[in-house]
């Protein structure tokens, strides 16, 4: 889906992709229970835009006027707590409403007022996903009400097939991967950024990252690219891994890429893992940045596989 005006970019996370002005980015994300949530800041670091999905079981699905009198009532609630902590009153006031079709479904679009201050929100339940979703939107400046409904009106919420690639964006490079695959586990810093991805079983994980600017992060470690990739990316992610990591071996190329390499110990073939990746520094980003698969032996050409199409869309960026 392409994006339907010339100055904005598609994004996505928690398999859900929306079109919003090229200088915004998702600054972040989380997820309890039963939703998802990731925001979306501008350039002066303002939080612009809220998206919320709530899995709900399609016999469990309501109506848009239901979402809506929710939402509200989530505010109301807020509002009061905020009252009750810090006895700052804010009233909560209705503008309009208007209808809107998203991907199929039927959405509303709501005005309203906090304290005098405009907020959008759009509300739709997606059938094929299974899943409530809320766009919160905060206008900078009067106007920005179509700027809003066109991005409501960019969203996808589910896969048309099988076939098809969630979107992951991240600061530095957006990648598409197989829907199958979950996040596991983020970390968003100024000296790294990773993302930890795994099957269902969690059998099989993928592993992205990339430094702070490189002048400014790499001076502290003495090893390079592998003391930053240690220090502050595996170090992280193997706490949400299930098995454990074998020690891992290093190998620099020419032009300084590091391969990276390990095999855990088991007795029998079917019970060891492999683990493979690749650092280089970026010149045109200056950063480093980090691709790594950990997978069974028995599926060491899939791995090599999925590698593969990390580093080459880590490099296209």
């Amino acid at each position: 889906m392409q994006c339907p005006r010339a100055e904005m970019k598609r994004v996505g996370w928690w398999h859900f992709e929306v079109c919003v002005p090229r200088e915004w980015d998702i600054v972040a994300q989380g997820r309890s229970r039963s939703t998802e949530v990731f925001r979306l800041a501008d350039a002066g670091y303002t939080v612009r835009l809220e998206v919320s999905l709530e899995r709900m079981p399609l016999e469990k699905a309501k109506s848009v006027e239901e979402l809506l009198a929710l939402y509200r009532s989530s505010w109301e609630s807020r509002l009061k707590e905020l009252e009750r902590k810090e006895g700052a009153k804010a009233e909560l006031k209705h503008v309009s409403k208007d209808e809107v079709s998203v991907l199929g479904h039927k959405g509303l679009l709501w005005a309203f007022r906090v304290s005098g201050m405009p907020l959008y929100a759009a509300l739709w339940y997606c059938e094929r996903s299974e899943r409530a979703v809320a766009l919160t939107f905060t206008p900078k400046r009067a106007g920005e009400e179509e700027l809003f409904r066109s991005m409501v009106e960019s969203a996808k919420c589910h896969f048309q097939s099988p076939e098809e690639r969630a979107l992951w964006s991240l600061l530095v490079v957006s990648l598409r991967l197989p829907q199958h695959l979950q996040l596991v586990s983020a970390k968003f810093a100024a000296t790294a950024t990773y993302c930890l991805f795994a099957d269902s079983e969690m059998e099989r994980y993928l592993l992205i990252g990339y430094s702070g600017l490189v002048g400014l992060t790499m001076g502290r470690y003495k090893k390079g690219l592998r003391g930053w990739f240690e220090g502050e990316v595996v170090r992280d992610a193997s706490k949400h891994i299930k098995q454990q990591l074998p020690k891992l071996k290093y190998r620099e190329e020419p032009g300084g890429a590091v391969v990276v390499e390990g095999e855990t110990f088991a007795l029998t073939r079917k019970g060891k893992r492999l683990f493979m990746g690749r650092l280089w520094h970026d010149s045109a980003i200056d950063r480093a940045l980090a691709a790594a698969v950990f997978y069974p032996l028995h599926s060491a050409e899939e791995a090599r596989s999925a590698l593969n199409d990390l580093v080459a869309q880590l490099g296209a960026r």
